[in-house]
This record gives C-alpha cells, sequence and structure tokens, in this order.
C-alpha cells in the first residue's frame, strides 16, 4: 500500500472480528457476525490530522493576571520538580500545586475555557481537571528533558495539555519550549501565550542560561484512549 493510501484512508482493507473465541484446542477463534467476513468495501474511520499540532492562543492573559498567577505560585508550598521513573537530573526545578480555592476559582475556569476553545480544534473527549495546576520555575542550568506527559496511573488519561508563559522573554535566555517531529512556536515565550497540544505530544524545555522562566502548566483530562 502506498502513502498516498494510508492518508487517503477512504476504505476499509480488513476489518476485525466483532467476537474473538477459543476453538476446541484453545487457539484464538475469529468470529464474524453470520454472512459477514473480515473482507469489505466501506467508509474507515476519518483520519484526524490536528493530533500532531501544538497550537498557539496569545494573549491569553494580560500581563496583570500573569503577576496575579505568580504571585499565588510564588504564595504556595513550592518543591522540586520529578518524574515518575528514571534519574533525578532529567528534570530540574520549582514547582507549586495551585488547588481550588476561591484566590484560584477564576484560573481554573479561563483554562477550562481555553481547553474548550481549543478543542474544537482537536475534537477529543475531555471531562475536565484531575490534578491542581502546576505553578513552574526555572532557574539557570535548570530544564526538562524530552518527556510525554502521559504516564502510567491517573496521567495516562491526559488528553490534552496547556502550558502558559508567565515571563517576558528577556527576562531569561534559553529555556524554550520544544516539540518532536512539530515547529515551535514563534509567539510561545510571549508573555501571556498560552500552549495547547496533545498529551502524548514528545516535548522539553531546554536549560535556562540566564533569568528566571516562569508557567503555569494543566492537563485535561478524558477517559482513556482505546
Amino acid at each position: 500500500m502506498t502513502s498516498a493510501a494510508r492518508d487517503d484512508a477512504t476504505q476499509y482493507l480488513y476489518t476485525f472480528p466483532s467476537n474473538v473465541g477459543l476453538d476446541d484446542r484453545g487457539a484464538l477463534s475469529l468470529q464474524w457476525p453470520k454472512g459477514k467476513g473480515p473482507f469489505v468495501n466501506g467508509p474507515a474511520p476519518a483520519p484526524s490530522r490536528a493530533l500532531a499540532t501544538v497550537q498557539a492562543r496569545q494573549e491569553a492573559f494580560s500581563a496583570e493576571e500573569c503577576d496575579r498567577i505568580v504571585a499565588l505560585g510564588e504564595t504556595a508550598h513550592a518543591e522540586a520538580g520529578g518524574v515518575e521513573s528514571g534519574a533525578s537530573h532529567y528534570r530540574v526545578s520549582r514547582i507549586a500545586w495551585l488547588s481550588p480555592n476561591p484566590d484560584t476559582e477564576w484560573l481554573f475556569h479561563r483554562l477550562a475555557a481555553l481547553f474548550c476553545e481549543m478543542n474544537r480544534y482537536y475534537g477529543l473527549d475531555l471531562v475536565g481537571f484531575v490534578d491542581a495546576l502546576q505553578y513552574t520555575v526555572y532557574g539557570a542550568d535548570q530544564h526538562f528533558d524530552w518527556h510525554l506527559d502521559l504516564g502510567p496511573g491517573s496521567t495516562s488519561a491526559r488528553k490534552l495539555s496547556m502550558s502558559v508563559q508567565l515571563s517576558d522573554p528577556g527576562e531569561y535566555e534559553g529555556g524554550a519550549l520544544e516539540f518532536i517531529s512539530v515547529a515551535t512556536q514563534p509567539d510561545a515565550a510571549r508573555r501571556g501565550t498560552a500552549i495547547i497540544f496533545p498529551s502524548f505530544l514528545a516535548h522539553r524545555v531546554t536549560p535556562v542560561t540566564r533569568g528566571i522562566r516562569r508557567s503555569l502548566v494543566g492537563w485535561a483530562y478524558g477517559p482513556t484512549f482505546r
């Protein structure tokens, strides 16, 4: 099959059975409904080109709102950023968690609106937030190497990720948010910009070489991929 045929994806070549059983020898037995078989000529699921893209929403937050978020993050309990498994030097940063309360409700509403707006493009099945929002600070020589936002346990249900730039680009050097096989958004470093992407896209924050980079990260959850 040519790549053009795969991209077009207008017809099934082979459909999987509706039931899988075992024969007398204990081997798998493929079972189709009576009168039907695997080789058919019909519409295949429509492909989605959106799932390999990164979207940017400029001026999602004003300078005053960014200051307000920074104030919330700086007064919250801070801890070292880590990873679920692997070496600790893979991720070096300071983080704080912003949970729902009267001071942060507006922030959850704003991120929810952004997720819903951008999901018109992605078309994923979203439910809401499971994690608190993560306020992240990268200082000199700090970074987060290549990773996915999906992981074991509850994080396997993450569908969309969002990173909000809280620092002015003149306040630091380095610290670029990069994606594998996806061009870096030209306005990603502009203060108040929200970057939204599918949580399975590999990305990293390159080492900060000068100053401090601050961001807010949130994840929209939905039913597990199946």
